[in-house]
């Protein structure tokens, strides 16, 4: 009795026959017609009559809501069809580090087996990118893990685990890294950020002073400024460096901590497409699906 539920409502709302006959494009009888099939099979009147004016009765009220609830999830059975198919936009916020390595690889593969996909891409900070997700203004973010609980909607797939290591100029001399930390300046990765938390964290437990000369989350940034030798960093190890010749990497055992990267989405705006592209990125990295 859909139909008749659909008029009703509008019927609801405007609390005339005759006008609702002419909004739904019925005669006014056809309408009656169908109120009174609905009240016989409620066994209560859902208005008041009087005259030519209707008023919705106190059933007829509490009927209104349930009647909207009813049409509303007749209509999301049209969205199955839709929801099957792998096409649309998928909104990705991305970390500028795993844009290159991670992100684009599996974009430009995904693409060629499902062509009818378009991706809207923003690169952004893993605190900004998360919170941009929280208010639904991104499909999936690929960031850094934060350091808390996630919340019970929330799903996150491991894409990579990336050590931390020392970054200087390669005039720089030494391999001692607690020397050379002492004896440079220092790039600080932005404490404030899920991963500087830890590197500020491991500083602080082996009593590493830093003389700090600037404090910031790009890392692009901080290794323009290592390869002009402004400082030293201690930084994720990203494939990024290589972009920055003049730059050495060195490793420090005593940092046994990891950067973890991974992609992030609400279990409640899942469909076919999402799924597809987050199994696609966790198969092509290799790591397992963590809830």
């Amino acid at each position: 009795m859909i139909a008749e539920l659909r008029t009703f409502l509008v019927a609801a709302q405007l609390e005339s026959f005759a006008a609702t006959a002419d909004k739904v494009g019925l005669t006014q009888s056809a309408v009656s017609a169908q109120i009174r099939r609905l009240e016989l099979e409620f066994g209560y009147a859902l208005f008041h009559r009087t005259g030519r004016a209707v008023h919705l009765s106190k059933p007829g009220l509490v009927a209104m809501e349930r009647a909207a609830e009813i049409v509303a999830l007749f209509d999301r059975l049209r969205d199955i069809s839709r929801e099957s198919v792998i096409s649309g936009t998928i909104k990705v916020g991305v970390i500028s580090t795993a844009y290159a390595s991670l992100l684009a690889p599996a974009m430009s593969g995904f693409i060629k087996d499902n062509s009818d996909v378009l991706f809207s891409v923003s690169v952004g900070v893993s605190m900004g990118l998360m919170q941009r997700l929280e208010a639904r203004d991104l499909d999936v973010a690929v960031i850094v893990k934060p350091p808390f609980s996630l919340m019970p909607d929330m799903q996150w797939s491991t894409l990579a685990m990336q050590s931390y290591v020392l970054v200087v100029h390669e005039q720089v001399k030494g391999e001692e890294w607690r020397d050379i930390l002492r004896q440079n300046p220092f790039i600080r990765y932005d404490s404030r950020s899920f991963g500087g938390s830890t590197i500020s964290a491991f500083l602080k437990e082996n009593r590493i002073t830093t003389a700090d000369v600037t404090e910031t989350e790009e890392i692009s940034l901080i290794l323009d400024m290592t390869s002009r030798n402004a400082g030293v960093a201690i930084i994720p190890s990203c494939s990024e460096i290589m972009r920055f010749p003049a730059v050495r990497r060195i490793e420090i055992p005593e940092f046994a901590k990891k950067r973890e990267i991974g992609i992030m989405t609400y279990r409640s705006k899942r469909r076919a497409s999402l799924d597809a592209f987050v199994q696609y990125m966790a198969d092509e990295s290799g790591m397992e699906t963590l809830s």
